[in-house]
């Protein structure tokens, strides 16, 4: 989801895209970076300059792992800048305090976020099941934001014909996530299904 999303925001300019990352992550970003600066005020700060520098850089960058390891580098990365600003010295293989969270709480989000990607790439691969027309007018509808009668148009179909095609892929989906039982799961599902 985060791949789709990223393209959208450096080949289209979508701002809705962008704050959806930004929301995605935030949060998760701000915890990481006050455990590297101490500071929660500090770490915002870092946070909104990082999505911000993402934002001005969007069409230029290449991300090679996903964008969540990207901007979890970026923050590393403009923390230990802010760091060496105070000339505090901080040594990266010593383990770091995490002042407004306990560690069990930071354990417990990073194994949110890793179950995150793996949902993300179940979902990935159930659209990627899809019959070619029916995956098409999936993504049309749901990622680029057309109507039904918008598509029906721009493939030449009609109405019914695409609103069987969302039935189909919708179904498929669900089945996908039928035993959905985590947080994660059913925020993904219901993000792709219900918008």
């Amino acid at each position: 989801m985060d791949q789709i999303l990223f393209s959208r925001v450096k080949f289209h300019n979508d701002q809705n895209a962008f704050e959806y990352i930004f929301d995605a992550h935030y949060a998760a970003l701000c915890a990481y970076a006050s455990g590297i600066l101490g500071s929660h005020e500090d770490a915002k700060d870092i946070v909104n300059d990082c999505f911000l520098e993402f934002w001005n850089k969007r069409q230029s960058i290449e991300i090679t792992s996903s964008l969540k390891s990207y901007l979890y580098i970026a923050v590393r990365n403009l923390s230990i800048n802010q760091l060496r600003k105070r000339k505090q010295k901080v040594s990266l293989s010593s383990e770091l305090t995490y002042p407004f969270y306990k560690q069990e709480e930071v354990s417990a989000k990073i194994e949110q976020l890793q179950q995150m990607d793996k949902l993300e790439e179940r979902l990935k691969e159930a659209i990627d099941s899809l019959p070619k027309q029916c995956r098409y007018i999936f993504f049309l509808n749901r990622f680029e934001q057309m109507s039904y009668k918008a598509i029906a148009r721009k493939l030449n179909l009609s109405e019914g014909t695409v609103k069987t095609q969302i039935g189909r892929a919708l179904k498929k989906i669900r089945l996908e996530f039928e035993g959905v039982k985590t947080k994660g799961e059913i925020f993904l599902f219901n993000l792709v299904c219900h918008f």
